[in-house]
């Protein structure tokens, strides 16, 4: 998966920032506050949120002082093609398109689904768990202020832990570090042992280990339970035959007690029924009076509760019926509402799609600009190249060994006439001729070689300069230098070095033209602009049929097109709508609850109303019960005047025969009441002991219906099975645990080859840091006498990695141990070694992000950090660095990258 380019807008401090990454590094400077930890959290929430997403999330992105809604579009090549994303986040109307340029093109849940799996995650993060975003590529996105933290540290899904063991796996050295059947073997020992026991190791709720150990615990409560039944048999029939024994023995002692009381009882007994009936009468004669009162009392109350429960419910309706008018108001102003928010709605996304389209313009313009300025410097750089091969190909080499030869020709020169003879004709009667040209009258020549002076015809003369051999020696140097000096002219076409020196400024002039144009080639995308060009056509072509079918439908039919307004303008009203739609929206919030306010009133209203008025009717129905049995007392037993004449009648007859029973019970005999108190304890006991009777009776059929002893035997029979059932599970979840900790001990003895191969990966890139006494060799290493660095990690096959160290020796240092920039250091060879690791599974090559990652390297270190991303590049990771001291790394920028310059604070572009 490499990253191809980024378009930022309307995030926070960028209005519009578009950038294109290096295949392979790509350094992008700037100051303090110039966005690149913008840029940096941009690109992650662009591939790994959802675009509904709401909260913090989204809340982060928003610009402050750019209208618009934050927009991220990315670039990338995954699974072997070229993939286009774009996301808006706008909260639940937030959008996203995915597609390939060819024949993939999908929005919404399928395309964020699709780009989960082209980043191999099972789903991207909703706005409601955007705790787990940080975890989400942790080993690749380095914050600032992150890059001395251990990505071990995190869940193993931070790092990729399940491919990440795939690929040590197949780095593995001499056979497969865990093979398939190895894994099928611990899933199943798992599947077995999971459902027995817990993560802790106690035993799970519902097993067949927890049901065996529960039925054999109910197998012998069931045992106890029969052996108990028996027990209570026994004791139950033993009590039976002890109360049989006390009954017998109160029979003997009852029967002459009760003949003398029988006696008594008949004579008393005439009295007694007479006076029980008076008490009779008179009981009832009260309870109807009472019965009169309590009916009378009742009447009333219910009387003045009718009266107010009536003045309540006409209280209610008049409530209910204020409350159902305001309830239609309020009803009238939301559907008034709900017409103006679709209104509302039509002309917001219209608005959209204007801005859309002027975007979509402005892009064009920027395209055609793109073409043009590209077909400028296309046409300047050949009228240039014309004009290089029109010179002849001097160059300041050339000039310089051309202006020697000349100094040296001059020197010769100048030495040969020091040492030349002047010959001057003063005055003179016949012809003169020197080396046969005539010599005129006070001309004068030099003569740096002997020459043959004729005077008139007769007298000729040798005059030879002195010197002697040296004069030949300076001849012949200058006639050498001479003759090399033509040959530089005339090879370079040029009469002196004067002229070769402008023509070769002029050529250096035109090679810095040319490069200063090829430059500015570099840096429009000519490779895709006209792919890019041709698909703004079918974009416009939407966007204006959307717009003309939404101004067809609102438009009225005789109105005449306006001009349309510019993006400030379309801005300004979008802000205005949304101000409008916030206002709408807080007043449409604020009548709901008012409306369901008023309609829990309203409902509470009713169900008083309703109660009031079933209260109502039962107090009526109840006053007519009343009414009914008061007259039905006083038709049967008279009113209540003749009812209290009859009660004290009644209560006279009674005195009378109450003071007749008490004449006749002077008369008892002596010791009747010891004698009757003590029948009444035998009879007290009687009863007690017949009840006892009874009871066991009945506990005996109960518990002997069946057969107690053979039951017994049958629950003793169970017990033993379920125990035999118990140990038979418990052995076998035993063994299945013994197996399972021998497994994992043979995983934790193997798990060093899977640390190994990593450990090896981050030793790979430490040595760049040449960190002092580093081990470069297998022999070093073993050297027990010289110190080494070495990195060091655990592997755990349900945790994942652990435990990074670095050993110096004998001694060794964890990962909290170590000094600011050497976690530092460390860490991002981890991530470089992971990245290098994991990069197989991901078409060969990943981003590794760095936002100011390494600001506690010293310079001497820095150099190797310098090497150690070099080094990441060559093998196909494809880095991003974030420095806002990009001169740190300008030469290794030179050499393998790009650099891009972010503008100060408050950039809108770039």
């Amino acid at each position: 998966m490499r990253l191809l380019s980024a378009s930022l807008r309307h995030v926070r401090q960028h209005r519009q920032l578009d950038l294109r990454f290096d295949p392979r590094l790509t350094l992008i400077g700037g100051a303090n506050e110039s966005g690149k930890s913008t840029l940096v959290e941009a690109l992650h929430k662009g591939l790994f949120l959802k675009a509904n997403a709401s909260g913090r999330g989204v809340e982060e992105l928003r610009s402050r002082r750019h209208a618009g809604l934050p927009e991220v579009a990315i670039e990338f090549e995954a699974g072997g093609r070229h993939w286009r994303l774009r996301k808006r986040f706008a909260g639940a109307s937030g959008t996203c398109q995915l597609s390939d340029g060819r024949d993939v093109v999908l929005s919404g849940p399928a395309a964020e689904e699709h780009l989960a799996g082209l980043l191999g995650m099972e789903k991207l993060v909703e706005g409601r768990r955007i705790g787990q975003l940080p975890e989400r590529w942790a080993h690749l996105w380095v914050r600032q202020g992150e890059a001395g933290a251990n990505v071990l540290d995190g869940p193993a899904e931070s790092y990729d832990l399940a491919r990440l063991v795939e690929q040590l796996q197949r780095r593995g050295r001499g056979s497969a570090l865990e093979s398939p059947l190895d894994r099928q073997v611990i899933e199943q020992l798992r599947q077995r042992l999971e459902p027995l026991f817990t993560a802790t190791g106690r035993v799970r709720a519902g097993s067949p280990l927890a049901l065996a150990r529960h039925q054999e615990e109910a197998a012998r409560q069931e045992l106890d339970k029969a052996r108990q039944r028996q027990r209570d048999l026994e004791q139950a029939m033993e009590e039976l035959r002890e109360i049989g024994e006390r009954l017998e023995a109160i029979e003997r002692l009852e029967r002459p007690a009760l003949e003398r009381q029988r006696q008594r009882q008949a004579e008393r007994r005439p009295l007694q029924a007479e006076a029980e009936q008076q008490r009779q009468r008179l009981e009832g004669l009260r309870q109807v009076c009472r019965q009169l009162d309590d009916l009378e009392a009742q009447i009333e109350r219910q009387r003045q509760e009718q009266q107010q429960q009536q003045a309540r419910v006409l209280a209610q309706r008049q409530e209910l019926g204020a409350l159902e008018q305001q309830l239609q108001s309020r009803q009238e102003r939301r559907r008034q509402l709900a017409s103006d928010q679709r209104q509302r709605q039509q002309v917001l996304e219209r608005l959209r799609w204007q801005l859309d389209l002027h975007q979509l313009e402005r892009e064009a313009r920027q395209l055609a600009e793109h073409r043009q300025q590209f077909e400028r410097l296309q046409q300047q750089a050949t009228v240039v190249k014309q004009a290089l091969a029109a010179l002849a190909p001097i160059d300041p080499a050339a000039v310089n060994e051309l202006r020697t030869a000349e100094q040296e020709w001059l020197q010769a020169e100048t030495r040969l006439q020091a040492m030349a003879t002047a010959v001057q004709l003063l005055e003179t009667d016949q012809p003169v001729r020197l080396e046969g040209r005539p010599l005129a009258k006070g001309e004068s020549r030099q003569l740096a070689d002997g020459a043959l002076l004729e005077v008139g015809s007769g007298v000729r003369l040798r005059i030879s300069p002195g010197g002697g051999e040296a004069v030949g020696e300076a001849r012949r140097k200058r006639d050498l230098c001479r003759q090399r000096l033509e040959k530089q002219l005339t090879g370079l076409g040029v009469e002196n070095s004067a002229a070769a020196e402008a023509i070769a400024s002029r050529r250096q002039g035109l090679e810095t033209e040319l490069a200063n144009l090829r430059q500015a080639a570099t840096t429009i995308p000519w490779a895709r602009l006209e792919q890019q060009i041709a698909a703004l056509a079918p974009r416009r072509q939407r966007l204006q049929e959307a717009l003309a079918a939404s101004s067809s439908a609102t438009a009225p039919a005789d109105s005449s097109p306006e001009p349309a307004p510019g993006p400030e303008q379309l801005e300004g009203e979008l802000e205005q709508l949304r101000q409008e739609e916030r206002e709408r929206r807080e007043e449409q919030e604020r009548l709901e609850a008012e409306l369901q306010g008023l309609e829990r009133r309203r409902q509470q209203g009713l169900e008083s109303l309703e109660r009031d008025q079933a209260r109502l009717q039962q107090l009526s129905g109840s006053s007519q019960t009343l009414d009914q049995r008061r007259q039905a007392l006083e038709e049967n037993h008279g009113r209540r005047v003749d009812l209290a004449v009859q009660l004290a009648a009644a209560q006279a007859s009674l005195e009378a025969r109450e003071q007749a029973l008490a004449a006749l019970q002077g008369d008892r005999p002596e010791g009747e009441d010891s004698l009757g108190q003590q029948q009444r304890r035998l009879e007290q006991e009687k009863d007690q002991l017949l009840t006892r009777r009874g009871q066991n009776e009945e506990r005996c059929l109960s518990l002997g219906s069946g057969d107690p002893a053979a039951e017994e035997e049958q629950r003793l029979v169970a017990w033993e099975m379920a125990r035999a059932e118990r140990r038979a599970v418990e052995e076998e979840a035993e063994a299945l645990q013994l197996l399972a900790r021998l497994f994992e001990e043979m995983r934790s003895d193997l798990s060093h080859r899977y640390s190994e191969p990593l450990a090896e990966a981050i030793a790979s890139y430490l040595q760049d840091l040449d960190l002092p006494g580093w081990a470069t060799d297998q022999q070093d290493k073993s050297n027990e006498q010289g110190k080494f660095f070495l990195p060091t990690l655990s592997f755990d096959p349900r945790q994942g990695f652990a435990d990074l160290r670095l050993r110096e020796g004998e001694e060794s240092f964890a990962f909290e141990q170590l000094s600011g920039g050497m976690r530092e250091q460390l860490s991002g060879a981890l991530r470089l070694a992971i990245a290098e690791v994991l990069k197989p599974a991901y078409d060969d090559v990943l981003p590794l992000i760095f936002d100011d990652a390494f600001t506690a390297a010293d310079p001497e270190r820095l150099e190797g950090v310098r090497r150690m991303i070099r080094r990441g590049s060559e093998r196909g990771t494809q880095i991003i660095l974030l420095s806002c001291t990009p001169a740190d790394y300008t030469d290794l920028v030179a050499a393998m990258g790009s650099h891009l310059e972010l503008p100060a604070a408050h950039a809108s572009s770039a």
